[in-house]
């Protein structure tokens, strides 16, 4: 099996650093942009063969990043599995603001005030992996979402505890690929942008 995983493009608050969760933006102009210069990114990625699923979070800003990056090749799963973690009261907020009413605050070991914690969104992951498994074994399978769900998904995927998604860093609009051998997940790429095409 072939997971790759795509991080939706730029939207006004992943300009400013704003906790985006359940708030339904959509791509900026730039985004709207950027999701469809990856197109030939993805094509390289998959090297001439087809998608054998697609998945994406409910989000409007993940859907539109499917429509431009990925057309209408493969029909779309919407899973809320991919739905980005649930901020709660720290939605559309920035680090520092968040700082501010908790000072230490650390989302990876404290959670949200009436959203999700990170193990929450780790259960979620571990249900689409055994999604995967049992479903699409041996296929090429791409989930377009968000960033901390991607970076716990990522941890899940290796082997490791939700919370260390932090050790990874993710663009917008950015591919990972992650290969099953063995009967475990190896990350064969990561963070893959057009800047990265050459």
């Amino acid at each position: 099996m072939r997971l790759l995983l795509l991080r939706h493009a730029e939207t006004a608050w992943t300009l400013t650093g704003q906790h985006t969760g359940r708030t339904d933006l959509e791509l900026t102009a730039a985004g709207e942009r950027e999701a469809s210069a990856t197109a030939p990114l993805l094509r390289k990625v998959i090297g001439g063969g087809e998608l054998d699923a697609l998945f994406v979070s409910p989000r409007k800003r993940a859907r539109r990043t499917v429509e431009l990056a990925l057309g209408s090749a493969v029909a779309p799963r919407v899973s809320e599995l991919l739905a980005e973690l649930d901020y709660g009261a720290y939605e559309g907020l920035t680090p520092a603001q968040i700082q501010a009413l908790a000072p230490g605050w650390s989302l990876w070991e404290d959670g949200c005030p009436g959203g999700e914690s990170v193990a929450d969104v780790g259960a979620r992951a571990d249900q689409f992996i055994r999604l995967l498994l049992e479903q699409h074994a041996g296929q090429t399978v791409c989930a377009v979402a968000h960033g901390h769900l991607i970076r716990i998904l990522s941890a899940r995927l290796l082997g490791l505890e939700a919370e260390q998604g932090s050790i990874f860093s993710i663009k917008t609009a950015s591919i990972a690929e992650f290969v099953r051998k063995d009967a475990s997940f190896v990350l064969a790429r990561w963070n893959l942008t057009l800047a990265d095409l050459g």
